[in-house]
């Protein structure tokens, strides 16, 4: 059964470059998105992680940064099942096999957090493309957690939503197992741990149930530490654990 399960992950990953490479190429926007919002579906269904959503779904018609919690390298695919954007990432996910490759292609935008002032260069990019209309997503822990608690907000980033003017859009992501709702640990990429075991480690604790939380905006228009602090806020109190 979890042979089975792996050969349905290849297959689905190989599918992914099928429709990168080849249906991407005559697809509008809007048509990338419905083959990256079904394909993201089909990957959370096959790993066994079921899908949920919390709070306001409206669809924006403009620019919004919004800001997750940061837990696993699948926090990607299961914000692209909810809804495509353009996230930003560290470096080194752009040199992951397979799923650093996708990241490329779907014009994610790389930092370097060993370089000084990269994330300066990286926020000017940023405000380019909200201010044409982007929904970016940024995880300002500037690392994984294993989903027991927020990490320290880091604020840099949040600079771009105040020089675009653009909402400022919370949200957090929940593993938890679905019988009970307590909060798993399975999907969690931290420390050392390769890729390939976090991938292990999440079908082995499937059945999962993934939360996401949208929250109001945030309201602070002119101190990026203070909307850093107001979005870890309203992110750390929407997440949907059991105690």
């Amino acid at each position: 059964m979890i042979l089975f399960k792996y050969l349905k992950i290849v297959g689905h990953v190989f599918y992914g470059f099928y429709v990168v490479i080849l249906l991407f190429r005559f697809a509008d926007q809007e048509r990338r998105n419905l083959y990256l919002r079904n394909w993201s579906q089909k990957l959370l269904h096959i790993l066994g992680v079921h899908f949920e959503i919390s709070g306001n779904v409206n669809q924006p018609t403009s620019g919004v940064l919004y800001v997750s919690n940061h837990i696993s390298w699948l926090d990607i695919h299961v914000i692209n099942a909810w809804r495509p954007m353009r996230f930003v990432a560290k470096k080194e996910v752009g040199e992951w096999p397979v799923f650093g490759w996708f990241a490329k292609q779907l014009n994610t935008l790389f930092i370097d957090r060993q370089r000084r002032g990269d994330s300066k260069i990286v926020a000017k990019k940023m405000v380019q493309n909200l201010n044409h209309g982007d929904q970016i997503c940024i995880f300002p822990e500037g690392t994984s957690s294993n989903g027991a608690s927020v990490l320290p907000f880091k604020p840099n980033l949040f600079q771009a939503s105040l020089d675009a003017q653009v909402p400022c859009q919370p949200i957090s992501i929940t593993y938890t197992t679905l019988m009970d709702g307590l909060i798993s640990f399975g999907p969690a990429f931290i420390g050392d741990m390769g890729l390939l075991e976090s991938i292990a480690n999440t079908v082995k604790a499937s059945p999962i149930k993934v939360t996401i939380a949208i929250t109001e905006e945030c309201q602070n228009k002119v101190d990026r530490k203070l909307l850093s602090l107001e979005a870890w806020g309203k992110i750390n109190s929407s997440r949907c654990i059991n105690n």
